[in-house]
Protein backbone atom coordinates (compact mmCIF):
# COMPACT_ATOMS: atom_id res chain seq x y z
CA UNK A 1 0.00 0.00 0.00
CA UNK A 2 1.00 3.64 -0.23
CA UNK A 3 3.25 4.44 2.72
CA UNK A 4 2.14 7.33 4.90
CA UNK A 5 4.33 6.58 7.88
CA UNK A 6 7.26 8.71 9.08
CA UNK A 7 10.54 8.41 7.21
CA UNK A 8 13.35 6.36 8.66
CA UNK A 9 15.86 9.20 8.82
CA UNK A 10 15.73 11.42 11.92
CA UNK A 11 15.51 15.17 11.39
CA UNK A 12 18.18 17.18 13.25
CA UNK A 13 16.71 19.37 15.98
CA UNK A 14 16.53 23.02 14.91
CA UNK A 15 17.28 22.27 11.27
CA UNK A 16 15.62 24.12 8.42
CA UNK A 17 14.15 20.79 7.34
CA UNK A 18 12.45 20.39 10.74
CA UNK A 19 11.01 23.89 10.55
CA UNK A 20 9.65 23.21 7.07
CA UNK A 21 7.99 19.97 8.16
CA UNK A 22 6.46 21.64 11.22
CA UNK A 23 5.02 24.37 8.99
CA UNK A 24 3.71 21.81 6.52
CA UNK A 25 2.09 19.82 9.31
CA UNK A 26 0.40 22.93 10.68
CA UNK A 27 -0.92 23.85 7.23
CA UNK A 28 -2.08 20.28 6.59
CA UNK A 29 -3.89 20.19 9.94
CA UNK A 30 -5.93 23.26 9.04
CA UNK A 31 -6.70 21.89 5.57
CA UNK A 32 -8.01 18.72 7.23
CA UNK A 33 -10.13 20.73 9.68
CA UNK A 34 -11.61 23.06 7.03
CA UNK A 35 -13.37 22.23 3.80
CA UNK A 36 -11.50 24.89 1.80
CA UNK A 37 -8.95 27.61 2.52
CA UNK A 38 -7.34 30.45 0.62
CA UNK A 39 -3.70 31.35 1.20
CA UNK A 40 -4.75 34.42 3.21
CA UNK A 41 -7.00 32.29 5.44
CA UNK A 42 -4.21 29.77 5.89
CA UNK A 43 -1.79 32.51 6.93
CA UNK A 44 -4.26 33.79 9.54
CA UNK A 45 -4.67 30.31 11.00
CA UNK A 46 -0.98 29.37 11.03
CA UNK A 47 0.73 32.73 11.51
CA UNK A 48 3.06 31.97 8.61
CA UNK A 49 4.62 34.78 6.60
CA UNK A 50 3.38 35.23 3.04
CA UNK A 51 6.48 33.72 1.33
CA UNK A 52 6.54 30.81 3.78
CA UNK A 53 2.84 30.08 3.28
CA UNK A 54 3.38 30.02 -0.49
CA UNK A 55 6.28 27.59 -0.18
CA UNK A 56 4.34 25.35 2.20
CA UNK A 57 1.34 25.18 -0.13
CA UNK A 58 3.59 24.45 -3.10
CA UNK A 59 5.13 21.47 -1.29
CA UNK A 60 1.71 20.16 -0.19
CA UNK A 61 0.46 20.43 -3.77
CA UNK A 62 3.53 18.67 -5.15
CA UNK A 63 3.18 15.85 -2.60
CA UNK A 64 -0.44 15.25 -3.61
CA UNK A 65 -1.79 16.03 -0.13
CA UNK A 66 -3.49 19.22 -1.32
CA UNK A 67 -5.27 20.29 -4.49
CA UNK A 68 -6.41 23.58 -6.01
CA UNK A 69 -10.17 23.84 -6.48
CA UNK A 70 -10.14 27.10 -8.45
CA UNK A 71 -10.35 30.74 -7.41
CA UNK A 72 -12.67 32.78 -5.22
CA UNK A 73 -15.75 34.14 -6.96
CA UNK A 74 -16.47 37.17 -4.76
CA UNK A 75 -15.93 40.60 -6.31
CA UNK A 76 -12.69 42.09 -5.06
CA UNK A 77 -9.87 44.39 -6.04
CA UNK A 78 -6.98 42.59 -7.72
CA UNK A 79 -6.69 38.94 -8.75
CA UNK A 80 -8.98 36.39 -7.19
CA UNK A 81 -7.40 34.09 -4.60
CA UNK A 82 -6.74 30.42 -5.22
CA UNK A 83 -8.86 28.03 -3.14
CA UNK A 84 -7.13 24.99 -1.65
CA UNK A 85 -8.44 21.76 -0.18
CA UNK A 86 -6.95 18.56 1.15
CA UNK A 87 -6.81 15.86 -1.52
CA UNK A 88 -9.66 13.58 -0.46
CA UNK A 89 -8.32 10.72 -2.59
CA UNK A 90 -4.83 10.75 -1.10
CA UNK A 91 -5.75 7.94 1.32
CA UNK A 92 -8.81 6.13 2.61
CA UNK A 93 -10.08 4.63 5.86
CA UNK A 94 -12.25 1.52 6.07
CA UNK A 95 -14.68 0.48 8.80
CA UNK A 96 -16.06 -3.03 9.24
CA UNK A 97 -18.91 -4.09 11.51
CA UNK A 98 -19.45 -7.74 12.42
CA UNK A 99 -22.90 -8.62 13.73
CA UNK A 100 -24.37 -11.66 15.39
CA UNK A 101 -25.21 -14.05 13.93
CA UNK A 102 -24.18 -13.50 10.29
CA UNK A 103 -23.86 -9.85 9.28
CA UNK A 104 -20.92 -7.91 7.84
CA UNK A 105 -21.02 -4.21 6.92
CA UNK A 106 -18.13 -2.37 5.25
CA UNK A 107 -17.80 1.39 4.72
CA UNK A 108 -14.90 3.24 3.10
CA UNK A 109 -14.30 6.95 3.58
CA UNK A 110 -11.84 9.44 2.12
CA UNK A 111 -9.46 11.90 3.74
CA UNK A 112 -12.23 14.53 3.95
CA UNK A 113 -14.36 12.19 6.07
CA UNK A 114 -16.81 11.54 3.27
CA UNK A 115 -18.19 8.02 2.89
CA UNK A 116 -17.37 6.81 -0.62
CA UNK A 117 -18.60 3.22 -0.60
CA UNK A 118 -20.50 0.79 1.60
CA UNK A 119 -21.91 -2.72 1.45
CA UNK A 120 -23.72 -5.16 3.72
CA UNK A 121 -23.94 -8.92 3.37
CA UNK A 122 -25.14 -11.92 5.32
CA UNK A 123 -22.44 -14.57 5.54
CA UNK A 124 -22.69 -18.12 6.84
CA UNK A 125 -19.72 -18.16 9.21
CA UNK A 126 -19.97 -21.94 9.53
CA UNK A 127 -18.79 -22.08 5.91
CA UNK A 128 -16.63 -18.94 5.63
CA UNK A 129 -14.34 -17.97 8.49
CA UNK A 130 -14.75 -14.34 9.66
CA UNK A 131 -11.05 -13.63 9.10
CA UNK A 132 -11.49 -14.59 5.44
CA UNK A 133 -14.88 -12.92 5.00
CA UNK A 134 -13.71 -9.48 6.16
CA UNK A 135 -10.80 -9.05 3.70
CA UNK A 136 -13.01 -10.36 0.90
CA UNK A 137 -15.72 -7.81 1.72
CA UNK A 138 -13.14 -5.02 1.89
CA UNK A 139 -11.75 -5.99 -1.49
CA UNK A 140 -15.17 -6.22 -3.15
CA UNK A 141 -16.38 -2.91 -1.69
CA UNK A 142 -13.23 -1.07 -2.75
CA UNK A 143 -13.31 -2.54 -6.26
CA UNK A 144 -16.99 -1.65 -6.75
CA UNK A 145 -16.16 1.97 -5.87
CA UNK A 146 -13.07 2.10 -8.06
CA UNK A 147 -10.79 2.50 -5.04
CA UNK A 148 -7.46 0.71 -5.09
CA UNK A 149 -7.06 -1.48 -2.02
CA UNK A 150 -3.51 -0.17 -1.70
CA UNK A 151 -4.87 3.31 -0.96
CA UNK A 152 -6.63 2.17 2.22
CA UNK A 153 -4.33 3.32 5.01
CA UNK A 154 -6.33 2.27 8.10
CA UNK A 155 -8.95 -0.38 8.84
CA UNK A 156 -11.07 -0.44 12.00
CA UNK A 157 -13.34 -3.36 12.90
CA UNK A 158 -16.20 -3.48 15.42
CA UNK A 159 -16.93 -6.94 16.84
CA UNK A 160 -19.74 -8.17 19.14
CA UNK A 161 -17.36 -9.25 21.87
CA UNK A 162 -14.17 -8.47 23.77
CA UNK A 163 -11.01 -8.03 21.71
CA UNK A 164 -7.72 -8.93 23.41
CA UNK A 165 -5.05 -6.97 21.54
CA UNK A 166 -2.22 -8.90 23.21
CA UNK A 167 -3.31 -12.30 21.89
CA UNK A 168 -5.30 -11.04 18.86
CA UNK A 169 -8.34 -13.03 19.98
CA UNK A 170 -12.05 -12.23 20.33
CA UNK A 171 -14.06 -13.52 23.29
CA UNK A 172 -17.70 -13.31 24.43
CA UNK A 173 -18.86 -13.35 20.79
CA UNK A 174 -21.60 -15.61 19.49
CA UNK A 175 -20.14 -16.05 16.01
CA UNK A 176 -19.13 -19.48 14.66
CA UNK A 177 -15.38 -19.97 14.64
CA UNK A 178 -14.57 -16.55 16.08
CA UNK A 179 -12.53 -17.82 19.09
CA UNK A 180 -10.07 -19.49 16.72
CA UNK A 181 -9.32 -16.58 14.39
CA UNK A 182 -6.55 -14.00 14.59
CA UNK A 183 -8.51 -11.20 12.97
CA UNK A 184 -5.99 -8.37 13.10
CA UNK A 185 -3.13 -10.46 11.70
CA UNK A 186 -5.31 -11.90 8.93
CA UNK A 187 -6.72 -8.57 7.77
CA UNK A 188 -3.37 -6.77 7.99
CA UNK A 189 -1.81 -9.47 5.83
CA UNK A 190 -4.60 -9.21 3.28
CA UNK A 191 -4.85 -5.41 2.93
CA UNK A 192 -1.29 -4.50 4.02
CA UNK A 193 -2.22 -1.65 6.36
CA UNK A 194 -2.71 -1.18 10.12
CA UNK A 195 -5.86 -2.72 11.61
CA UNK A 196 -7.57 -1.85 14.91
CA UNK A 197 -10.39 -3.87 16.50
CA UNK A 198 -13.03 -2.55 18.90
CA UNK A 199 -15.97 -3.85 20.89
CA UNK A 200 -19.18 -2.88 19.09
CA UNK A 201 -20.74 -1.10 22.09
CA UNK A 202 -17.55 0.94 22.52
CA UNK A 203 -17.88 1.96 18.87
CA UNK A 204 -21.49 3.03 19.49
CA UNK A 205 -20.32 5.03 22.51
CA UNK A 206 -17.84 6.86 20.25
CA UNK A 207 -20.68 7.76 17.87
CA UNK A 208 -22.44 9.48 20.80
CA UNK A 209 -19.55 11.97 20.97
CA UNK A 210 -21.36 13.84 18.21
CA UNK A 211 -23.87 14.90 20.86
CA UNK A 212 -22.64 18.06 22.71
CA UNK A 213 -24.64 16.99 25.77
CA UNK A 214 -22.12 14.19 26.49
CA UNK A 215 -18.96 16.22 25.92
CA UNK A 216 -17.96 15.71 29.56
CA UNK A 217 -18.02 11.93 29.18
CA UNK A 218 -20.69 9.24 29.43
CA UNK A 219 -21.45 5.59 29.99
CA UNK A 220 -23.70 3.94 27.42
CA UNK A 221 -25.99 1.08 28.36
CA UNK A 222 -26.59 -0.81 25.13
CA UNK A 223 -29.92 -2.64 24.99
CA UNK A 224 -29.56 -4.46 21.68
CA UNK A 225 -31.66 -6.95 19.79
CA UNK A 226 -28.91 -9.58 20.13
CA UNK A 227 -27.25 -8.57 23.39
CA UNK A 228 -26.48 -5.91 25.97
CA UNK A 229 -23.31 -4.21 27.16
CA UNK A 230 -21.79 -1.02 28.49
CA UNK A 231 -19.55 1.46 26.69
CA UNK A 232 -17.44 3.56 29.05
CA UNK A 233 -16.25 6.79 27.43
CA UNK A 234 -14.95 9.23 30.03
CA UNK A 235 -12.72 12.28 29.62
CA UNK A 236 -9.65 10.06 29.44
CA UNK A 237 -11.19 8.15 26.52
CA UNK A 238 -12.63 4.68 26.17
CA UNK A 239 -12.15 2.26 29.06
CA UNK A 240 -11.53 -1.16 27.50
CA UNK A 241 -9.76 -3.08 30.26
CA UNK A 242 -6.74 -5.38 30.30
CA UNK A 243 -8.22 -7.91 27.87
CA UNK A 244 -10.80 -5.71 26.18
CA UNK A 245 -13.64 -7.08 28.30
CA UNK A 246 -14.63 -3.91 30.17
CA UNK A 247 -18.38 -3.37 29.78
CA UNK A 248 -19.34 -7.01 29.10
CA UNK A 249 -22.33 -6.53 31.36
CA UNK A 250 -24.42 -9.23 29.70
CA UNK A 251 -22.28 -11.94 31.32
CA UNK A 252 -22.49 -10.48 34.84
CA UNK A 253 -24.86 -12.17 37.34
CA UNK A 254 -27.92 -10.02 37.96
CA UNK A 255 -27.97 -10.90 41.66
CA UNK A 256 -24.98 -11.01 44.03
CA UNK A 257 -26.14 -14.26 45.68
CA UNK A 258 -26.01 -16.23 42.43
CA UNK A 259 -25.36 -19.88 43.28
CA UNK A 260 -26.04 -21.86 40.09
CA UNK A 261 -25.21 -21.39 36.39
CA UNK A 262 -28.94 -21.10 35.67
CA UNK A 263 -29.37 -17.94 37.78
CA UNK A 264 -29.96 -14.90 35.54
CA UNK A 265 -27.26 -12.72 34.07
CA UNK A 266 -27.95 -9.13 33.05
CA UNK A 267 -28.60 -10.40 29.52
CA UNK A 268 -31.44 -12.51 30.96
CA UNK A 269 -32.60 -9.70 33.26
CA UNK A 270 -32.71 -6.67 30.91
CA UNK A 271 -31.89 -8.09 27.48
CA UNK A 272 -34.24 -9.33 24.76
CA UNK A 273 -35.43 -12.40 26.73
CA UNK A 274 -36.61 -10.15 29.56
CA UNK A 275 -38.56 -7.82 27.26
CA UNK A 276 -40.30 -10.71 25.55
CA UNK A 277 -41.14 -12.39 28.87
CA UNK A 278 -42.49 -9.22 30.50
CA UNK A 279 -44.54 -8.44 27.41
CA UNK A 280 -46.01 -11.95 27.31
CA UNK A 281 -47.06 -11.67 30.97
CA UNK A 282 -49.21 -8.70 29.99
CA UNK A 283 -50.50 -10.00 26.67
CA UNK A 284 -48.12 -8.07 24.38
CA UNK A 285 -46.17 -10.06 21.80
CA UNK A 286 -44.09 -9.38 18.72
CA UNK A 287 -41.49 -10.92 16.40
CA UNK A 288 -38.62 -9.66 18.56
CA UNK A 289 -37.88 -7.60 21.67
CA UNK A 290 -37.83 -4.15 20.00
CA UNK A 291 -41.20 -4.90 18.41
CA UNK A 292 -42.66 -5.93 21.80
CA UNK A 293 -41.46 -2.74 23.46
CA UNK A 294 -42.67 -0.58 20.57
CA UNK A 295 -46.10 -2.18 20.87
CA UNK A 296 -46.10 -1.54 24.63
CA UNK A 297 -45.42 2.14 23.97
CA UNK A 298 -48.11 2.24 21.29
CA UNK A 299 -50.71 0.68 23.59
CA UNK A 300 -49.64 2.70 26.62
CA UNK A 301 -48.96 -0.52 28.51
CA UNK A 302 -47.71 1.09 31.70
CA UNK A 303 -47.25 -2.20 33.53
CA UNK A 304 -44.84 -3.50 30.86
CA UNK A 305 -42.89 -0.27 30.62
CA UNK A 306 -42.68 0.16 34.39
CA UNK A 307 -41.57 -3.43 35.03
CA UNK A 308 -38.83 -3.24 32.42
CA UNK A 309 -37.78 0.29 33.39
CA UNK A 310 -37.24 -0.73 37.02
CA UNK A 311 -34.81 -3.43 35.91
CA UNK A 312 -32.88 -1.11 33.58
CA UNK A 313 -32.71 1.49 36.34
CA UNK A 314 -31.02 -1.09 38.56
CA UNK A 315 -28.30 -1.64 35.95
CA UNK A 316 -27.85 2.12 35.54
CA UNK A 317 -27.56 2.53 39.30
CA UNK A 318 -24.75 -0.01 39.36
CA UNK A 319 -22.92 1.73 36.48
CA UNK A 320 -23.35 5.09 38.20
CA UNK A 321 -21.78 3.85 41.42
CA UNK A 322 -18.92 2.21 39.53
CA UNK A 323 -18.03 5.09 37.17
CA UNK A 324 -19.95 8.18 38.32
CA UNK A 325 -20.34 9.41 34.72
CA UNK A 326 -21.71 12.87 33.87
CA UNK A 327 -24.27 11.23 31.56
CA UNK A 328 -25.88 7.83 31.09
CA UNK A 329 -26.95 7.10 27.50
CA UNK A 330 -29.43 4.40 26.48
CA UNK A 331 -28.59 2.88 23.10
CA UNK A 332 -29.50 -0.14 21.02
CA UNK A 333 -32.59 -1.33 19.19
CA UNK A 334 -34.62 -2.02 22.35
CA UNK A 335 -33.87 1.41 23.80
CA UNK A 336 -34.71 3.07 20.49
CA UNK A 337 -38.04 1.21 20.36
CA UNK A 338 -38.91 2.52 23.83
CA UNK A 339 -37.77 6.06 23.00
CA UNK A 340 -38.52 8.99 25.27
CA UNK A 341 -41.41 7.10 26.88
CA UNK A 342 -39.06 4.40 28.19
CA UNK A 343 -36.53 7.03 29.30
CA UNK A 344 -39.23 8.82 31.29
CA UNK A 345 -40.18 5.58 33.07
CA UNK A 346 -36.54 4.81 33.83
CA UNK A 347 -35.98 8.27 35.29
CA UNK A 348 -38.74 7.66 37.83
CA UNK A 349 -36.75 4.70 39.16
CA UNK A 350 -33.28 6.27 39.16
CA UNK A 351 -33.81 8.82 41.91
CA UNK A 352 -31.13 11.44 42.34
CA UNK A 353 -29.29 10.66 39.09
CA UNK A 354 -32.35 10.51 36.84
CA UNK A 355 -31.42 13.78 35.14
CA UNK A 356 -28.23 12.13 33.85
CA UNK A 357 -30.17 9.57 31.78
CA UNK A 358 -30.44 10.41 28.07
CA UNK A 359 -31.70 8.61 24.98
CA UNK A 360 -29.21 8.05 22.20
CA UNK A 361 -28.75 11.07 19.94
CA UNK A 362 -27.41 8.98 17.05
CA UNK A 363 -29.78 8.24 14.19
CA UNK A 364 -28.97 5.20 12.12
CA UNK A 365 -26.49 2.43 12.79
CA UNK A 366 -24.58 3.72 15.83
CA UNK A 367 -21.97 0.94 15.76
CA UNK A 368 -21.14 1.47 12.07
CA UNK A 369 -21.07 5.25 12.54
CA UNK A 370 -18.79 5.00 15.57
CA UNK A 371 -16.27 2.62 14.03
CA UNK A 372 -16.09 4.81 10.91
CA UNK A 373 -15.47 7.84 13.14
CA UNK A 374 -12.60 5.93 14.76
CA UNK A 375 -11.21 5.01 11.35
CA UNK A 376 -11.41 8.63 10.11
CA UNK A 377 -9.61 9.92 13.20
CA UNK A 378 -6.88 7.31 12.83
CA UNK A 379 -6.39 8.11 9.13
CA UNK A 380 -6.00 11.84 9.82
CA UNK A 381 -3.55 11.17 12.66
CA UNK A 382 -1.45 8.94 10.42
CA UNK A 383 -1.34 11.50 7.63
CA UNK A 384 -0.38 14.25 10.08
CA UNK A 385 2.27 12.06 11.74
CA UNK A 386 3.76 11.33 8.33
CA UNK A 387 4.39 15.06 7.93
CA UNK A 388 6.91 14.81 10.76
Amino acid sequence: MQSIGPSGSPVPSGSSHLLRTINERAALYHLLENDTLTRVELRKLTGLAKPTASQVMLRLLESGLAITLGRTTAKQVGPRAEVYSVNADYAYAAAVTLREPDGVTVAIGDLKSQERASSTRRIDFTKVSPDLAVPDMLRRTAEDAGIGLERIAAVHIAVPGAYDAETDTIGFADLPGIPDVRMRAAVEAAVECPVAIHNDVNAAAVAERRNPAVSGGHVMLWLGREGIGAGIDLKQGLVVGLRGAAGELGHVPAFPDRTTPDDPTYQDWIGAPAVIAIGREHGITGPDAPAVLAEAVKQGAEAVLDAYASRVAGALRMLTHLFDPPKLVLGGEIARAGGEVLVAHIRTHTGEFGDRVLPSAVYGDAVAIGVLDLAYADLKDRVLDAAL
